[in-house]
């Protein structure tokens, strides 16, 4: 299996807040996947398109990585808090690494 490169897709979303509505990615037009760094307080989020609560779909607490390995999972990511607003820090790429 031979290596892959990427490169960034730009458009990266810093400090996106994720608050008690439910939040969709920008995703820029050359993205194929991404990967999210929860930084502040606790996620759930839903790949899918299905909306997520606070007590349905996959949670992610602080230090937690996100990978969405295609543009599918990155256009119908949505996420939403636990308890309180939570902060995350998205880049978006064009290929996945591997």
């Amino acid at each position: 299996m031979g290596v892959r490169s990427r490169s960034t897709a730009g458009g990266a979303q810093f400090g996106l807040s994720i608050s008690s509505a439910v939040v969709s990615l920008t995703v820029p037009k050359a993205a194929m996947c991404a990967e999210l760094y929860v930084r502040g307080n606790s996620i759930v989020f839903t790949r899918d398109g299905t909306a997520p609560t606070s007590t349905a779909g996959i949670q992610a607490d602080v230090g937690d990585i996100i990978v969405l390995n295609s543009r599918d999972e990155c256009d119908k990511f949505k996420g939403i808090r636990v308890s309180a607003d939570a902060t995350v820090d998205v880049e978006y790429w064009t290929d996945v690494s591997g």
